[in-house]
């Protein structure tokens, strides 16, 4: 229950501390959920008073006898030992499933390129080519493992509905499809993505164009003063100011450690913005806006910062 108590006061206030504390909080306070919970779930099953009624004994006169030797091979459970005993399996395979997806992620993944394909579900090709710069020394030294959300059902992308677009405030509109796509060059970065949730990703090797080269390829009019995103799930969308937007590290990513970026990741394409919570980073790109009036994106909407700088980095 303390740590309970003070990882979640940690966590009510992360943007005073560093990510990595947050990480470590959010670890922490997972665990004593999932080993407290059902603990506590069983604690008050057996304390109960109808539990105490239903292993209670009548008392019947005894005849008088001489005692049992209790042994390995002569074990002797009382009813309220075997009800306990029941009653904790029966709460410990209620809460597995649901502790094995938690410990999961911190376990090594395996990377077997088919594993990758059939878990994934978007339909994409060609693959695109690594950039050498994509393994190490430069990239490739990830730290942590990602959480996956989303607000809407995972869309599921392949090369006849693929599409990424740059219109609205620009001088040249721009489309292309997932062949033409692959064609522009793509930079490589390596950098931290942090959840407003308290979780943190470190060392993130992501490959892609910058959003400043793509912004500057189109031309933004003089009245452009937000650059809107849109997700291909048809809800979700997100805004940076153009100041924001021209920061040198925004990224529309295609791949992550040399991979294509997975479709509950927000593959195959996807925002990135390292200075900011994760939410602003829109998953499963395919449009961007250049718009003169103020847009409050999907989370903003629902109380979130509009600026959702990362503190203490």
């Amino acid at each position: 229950m303390t740590v309970l108590i003070f990882t979640g006061l940690q966590l009510s206030f992360h943007r005073q501390f560093p990510p990595i504390v947050s990480s470590v909080s959010l670890f922490f306070h997972d665990a004593a959920t999932w080993f407290g919970v059902p603990y506590a779930t069983y604690h008050s099953i057996t304390r109960s008073k109808w539990f105490k009624r239903l292993t209670a004994r009548k008392k019947v006169a005894q005849p008088k006898e001489e005692p049992l030797t209790i042994s390995e091979e002569n074990p002797i459970y009382k009813r309220r030992t075997f009800l306990k005993l029941l009653s904790g399996s029966i709460i410990a395979v209620l809460f597995l499933p649901s502790f094995l997806k938690w410990i999961n992620p911190f376990f090594p993944e395996d990377t077997g390129s088919s594993e990758q394909v059939l878990s994934d579900g978007n339909n994409l090709n060609p693959q695109p080519s690594p950039s050498p710069k994509s393994a190490p020394p430069v990239g490739g030294g990830r730290r942590g493992e990602f959480r996956y959300y989303t607000v809407t059902e995972i869309p599921e992308i392949n090369n006849d509905n693929f599409s990424l677009a740059i219109d609205g405030l620009v001088d040249r509109k721009q489309k292309w499809n997932w062949n033409q796509f692959l064609n522009v060059h793509r930079d490589v970065q390596v950098s931290d993505f942090h959840c407003v949730t308290g979780w943190s990703v470190y060392d993130v090797t992501w490959e892609g164009i910058p959003l400043k080269k793509l912004l500057n390829e189109a031309g933004v009019k003089k009245n452009a003063k937000y650059v809107k995103f849109y997700s291909a799930d048809g809800v979700y969308t997100d805004t940076l100011t153009i100041e924001q937007a021209m920061m040198d590290d925004i990224m529309v990513a295609v791949l992550i450690d040399g991979k294509l970026i997975t479709q509950n990741n927000g593959g195959p394409v996807r925002l990135i913005v390292p200075k900011m919570y994760a939410y602003k980073s829109v998953k499963w790109l395919n449009r961007i806006e250049l718009i003169e009036k103020e847009h409050v994106g999907y989370w903003e909407k629902r109380g979130y910062d509009k600026n959702a700088w990362v503190e203490s980095i």
